[in-house]
């Protein structure tokens, strides 16, 4: 049975989605994407509620992790990071989780979604996972969590190597890593590889990748029709729901709504004023307030390269495994954020400041965000070299205490009034 601790956590979550879904489907002028995304968020956190209850494993993993394994395998995923923002985005409990996680003895240097993450296993506020998987994407956080996690859990676990470069005998390793993985949930759960399933689901990623790119196309529409709010919605899609027929559905709704307003001329704000590139996360407790923001001074976020433009190439559902692996590569986050920083990536971000007629750019310099801050410097000339101002804020995406809201909003109105006055 599942604690009352850790049953109100999830709970609060799931009524919270809940209720967000029923005021979607009671407005008339709300989009239908907006509930079928809080409808797919319902039903994930209530697997995890009740997977226990019937008898099912729970695999907790970090990002970027490959869970269509997992669904392949009828194992309940727990998106780990994830679950700690939204924690932090409904509860508004960032404070309890952050001082238990300092309690372990994590300093606040430590990634916050790491230090809330170990801080809410250690007070019993999410269900005990079986087993836990982790791997080195996309940062020493993420590689070190997992040992802990364990640790709190009292549980079993797999750490997944990731190469740091693509090569034939990279991706033989890596293939070989998977395989290592399958075999440990095998013996740990229970229960067996459906490699029927798993091509279904690679088919379902396929397509899911080609709409994430026809989204991205919508959004270079002038105005551009997507609001800021979606971000959000578009990262946690594939992070927990990767190949599954909800995140399809979602993702179909959200391309056809968008397109009708590109037929319509009709953009996410009005007028829109500033086209902005962003880069890295902003932070949870903010998504209202940036929404707000973008209606009040015709704001709207078009593009964020780091995190939402796929790279291109297909997956075969004939190979499952190798597709899963390729998919690792394809991710936004793996190409400009793991292993070498190369020209490609770096032409990326001008072909996007060009492509989406972007007016500045916004870095949301997350302080236990060691190796992506190293990179400030670098983006903000680059990105000078071809006119387009760079706004760095710094930041947590847990913790509300590193600077106000108040604060962060004077910094955006004078980088509006930078933006109008060019």
């Amino acid at each position: 049975m599942v604690s009352e601790t850790k049953k109100s956590k999830i709970d609060a979550i799931i009524r919270a989605s809940r209720l967000i879904m029923r005021m979607n489907q009671a407005n008339p002028a709300s989009p239908k994407s907006e509930a079928l995304y809080y409808k797919m968020l319902t039903s994930y956190y209530t697997c995890l509620l009740n997977a226990h209850d019937e008898g099912k494993f729970i695999a907790a993993h970090t990002v970027f992790f490959p869970s269509e394994i997992l669904y392949a395998m009828d194992i309940v995923p727990m998106h780990t990071e994830t679950t700690t923002w939204m924690m932090a985005l409904f509860l508004g409990e960032q404070a309890e989780i952050l001082s238990a996680g300092a309690e372990l003895g994590l300093v606040p240097e430590i990634c916050s979604p790491h230090r809330g993450l170990a801080g809410a296993f250690s007070l019993g506020a999410l269900p005990r996972p079986d087993a836990m998987l982790w791997s080195n994407l996309i940062c020493d956080n993420t590689a070190k969590s997992g040992e802990l996690i364990m640790e709190i859990n009292k549980c079993p676990g797999f750490y997944l190597d990731h190469p740091f470069q693509r090569s034939e005998t990279e991706d033989k390793y890596f293939l070989g890593e998977l395989e290592d993985m399958i075999c440990f949930l095998e013996e740990k759960s229970g229960q067996k590889m459906d490699w029927d399933k798993l091509s279904k689901i690679v088919q379902r990623m396929d397509h899911q990748m080609e709409l994430f790119r026809e989204i991205g196309e919508l959004r270079k529409t002038v105005p551009s029709p997507f609001p800021n709010r979606g971000f959000l919605q578009l990262l946690t899609t594939d992070y927990l729901c990767p190949g599954q027929p909800e995140a399809i559905e979602y993702l179909e709704a959200l391309r056809d709504e968008l397109a009708e307003m590109v037929r319509e001329r009709k953009g996410a704000v009005s007028p829109e004023r500033f086209r902005l590139m962003t880069l890295f996360v902003p932070p949870m407790y903010l998504m209202g307030f940036l929404e707000k923001i973008g209606q009040e001074y015709g704001v709207v976020s078009v593009v964020e390269p780091l995190f939402t433009r796929w790279a291109e190439g297909r997956l075969d559902p004939s190979q499952p495994l190798e597709s899963v692996a390729r998919k690792a590569a394809m991710i936004p986050e793996r190409r400009s954020m793991y292993g070498p920083l190369g020209q490609e990536a770096l032409q990326d971000l001008v072909d996007c400041a060009e492509q989406y007629k972007v007016d500045g750019a916004v870095y949301w310099a997350f302080m236990g965000c060691r190796h992506t801050c190293a990179t400030v410097k670098l983006f903000k000339d680059l990105l000078n070299e071809v006119d387009v101002p760079v706004l760095t804020i710094d930041c947590d995406i847990v913790d509300p205490t590193i600077n106000s809201e108040a604060e962060i909003r004077e910094k955006m109105e004078q980088f509006f009034e930078l933006l109008e006055d060019r």
